[in-house]
């Protein structure tokens, strides 16, 4: 029982005045009666321990023993009433007081503490105290910060997705929010987490009758051990996260925990209303955004504006793609709520990294994609924005890689656009960028649209005419490829190398570990299956072309 539970019972089931509330938090392990009448023994009284007295007056001797013994209060069993100095010493003190009748057995004092009367009170105010504080304009973290008060414990509430979205007031809190994103500890990671980095042990607190059980699990992780329980049931809307300090679950803990994971579970289910409801906005936009379907060009800038980003300098636009999505889902046999709830993780975690690079952007859902626009800042070049969305990029890819380690993503990067009517370009180029990426380089790809050169020219072909980009293969490397195929050959690899190092034989031969001899020997070969001599640059340049064409193809 906590103090002010004791001290609410005694008040109101036993008649007591209360002249000194204490620390309302403060835990009681049991009660201590004062056998004595003046002076001080040492030990009779110990830390948690309710102080009780008969004596006539309370010197401030005493009340300073009882306070520097660990006490968190004192009840003074006499008739009438107490002065001023023995209530602002308390006050002082920090110490609890409250004034009983001797006529009250103290066999009643001791019941209090051991029936489950007090547990019951306990867990009506509890209820009344967090529902009182979310009747108004509330949020989950102001209603974490509620709790953590009433725990007296750090707290840090992770949700659904992997992300520290609330803590508790003070050092302690924040502490251990940094601990567990220093060591990646995630109770939605699950099994993802590495086995040999911390001791797994399940768990249910419950209340010495068994009435009431809440599941908490401990992990231990670089010497310190940590608990956590689900927000919720079935799928957690979140999961709440507590430092003990060194010491464990007491019965007002458990009804503590127990009120608090059904109101978060509510709160957690209004943010996450909200944001469904924001993404879904989002999504309509990108969508007209991106298909020029959005009216005027003011209307446009309104509605961006509505949704916090200024594009009236232009954007920048990023495709954040899922490779393969549909080869996942097959392999996986997601259900529909399942794949919604990934692609929210997907979206969230664009929104989360881009959040820490740009103050000006936009983002939103496409299909399997997550599509951004960003803005200048005010004083921002271009050219900054370029080097950062490159970085953004990489941070993307590691985040997701960690929050979902068997999905890789894309991603592909168009131009800045200056004119926010050529956004819709923009949003084309990354596009393209994507898709060629994503056929040269493979699944994880990142790719800009500066940087394809002309391979964007080959795409066009290929988009137009995919027959004509055909023909041109068979016509220069595909001798050379199906030669290797049939011999077993490295010819192709040779080929690319020896171009890829500026038609350098020693180069080539460094990197391939072999004579200059073969590579001059293999080349030789190349030029009599395609007719093409690599030492003439304008033959160079359609088996440069060539190459490219094989890798689009």
């Amino acid at each position: 029982m906590i103090l002010g539970d004791f001290s609410r019972t005694l008040t109101s089931n036993l008649g007591a005045v209360l002249r000194s509330s204490g620390d309302s938090r403060s835990r009681i392990r049991g009660l201590a009666v004062d056998e004595t009448d003046s002076g001080w023994t040492d030990g009779w009284v110990e830390t948690g321990e309710v102080a009780i007295t008969n004596r006539e007056s309370l010197a401030p001797e005493f009340l300073e023993g009882v306070s520097e013994s660990g006490s968190p209060a004192l009840v003074w069993r006499r008739e009438g009433g107490t002065s001023v100095e023995v209530v602002e010493k308390a006050e002082k003190l920090g110490l609890g007081l409250l004034v009983l009748s001797p006529k009250v057995p103290l066999r009643e004092l001791l019941a209090v503490l051991s029936d489950s009367e007090g547990l019951l009170a306990h867990s009506h105010w509890v209820a009344r105290t967090l529902l009182e504080d979310i009747e108004g304009d509330s949020s989950s973290g102001a209603l974490t910060q509620r709790i953590a008060g009433l725990f007296g414990h750090p707290l840090v509430v992770e949700d659904p997705v992997g992300r520290l979205v609330a803590r508790g007031p003070g050092e302690g809190s924040e502490r251990l929010a940094d601990f567990l994103t220093e060591n990646g500890l995630r109770a939605s990671k699950g099994s993802g987490f590495d086995e040999t980095r911390r001791e797994r042990r399940d768990r249910y607190a419950r209340l010495p009758d068994g009435f009431l059980s809440v599941p908490v699990e401990r992990w231990r992780a670089e010497g310190r051990e940590l608990y956590w329980t689900p927000i919720g049931h079935g799928a957690p809307a979140g999961y709440l996260w507590m430092d003990l300090e060194g010491g464990s679950l007491g019965p007002e803990d458990v009804v503590l925990l127990y009120w608090s994971r059904k109101i978060l579970e509510a709160e957690l289910g209004k943010d996450r209303v909200r944001l469904e409801t924001e993404l879904g906005v989002r999504g309509d936009f990108v969508d007209d955004l991106v298909s020029g379907h959005y009216g005027s060009l003011d209307l446009m800038l309104q509605r961006a504006g509505y949704l916090g980003a200024d594009l009236s300098s232009g954007a920048l636009a990023v495709i954040v793609d899922i490779d393969d999505f549909a080869r996942y889902l097959s392999r996986r046999k997601l259900q529909e709520t399942a794949i919604q709830e990934l692609k929210r993780r997907l979206a969230d975690a664009v929104r989360l990294q881009a959040r820490e690079l740009f103050s000006n952007f936009l983002t939103g859902p496409r299909s399997d994609n997550v599509i951004l626009f960003i803005g200048p800042s005010k004083g921002e070049r271009a050219e900054e924005l370029q080097e950062k969305v490159r970085r953004l990029a990489s941070q993307v890819q590691r985040y997701v890689g960690g929050l979902l380690p068997d999905l890789t993503i894309s991603i592909g990067i168009g131009r800045y656009a200056a004119d926010p009517g050529s956004i819709p370009t923009a949003y084309s180029e990354a596009e393209v960028a994507l898709e060629i990426g994503h056929r040269i380089y493979g699944p994880s790809a990142v790719s800009t649209f500066e940087d394809i050169g002309s391979y964007k020219l080959l795409f066009r072909v290929l988009q137009d005419d995919p027959a004509e980009l055909g023909a041109f293969y068979s016509e220069t490397l595909e001798p050379v490829v199906a030669y290797d195929s049939r011999y077993s050959t490295e010819l192709t690899h040779t080929l690319i190398t020896y171009l890829r190092n500026d038609a350098s034989t020693v180069k080539t031969a460094a990197e391939l570990f072999a004579h200059r001899h073969t590579i001059r020997y293999r080349l030789d070969r190349v030029k009599e299956l395609t007719s093409l001599d690599v030492d003439k640059s304008e033959d160079r340049e359609r088996i440069t072309l060539g190459i490219k064409a094989m890798q689009l193809l």
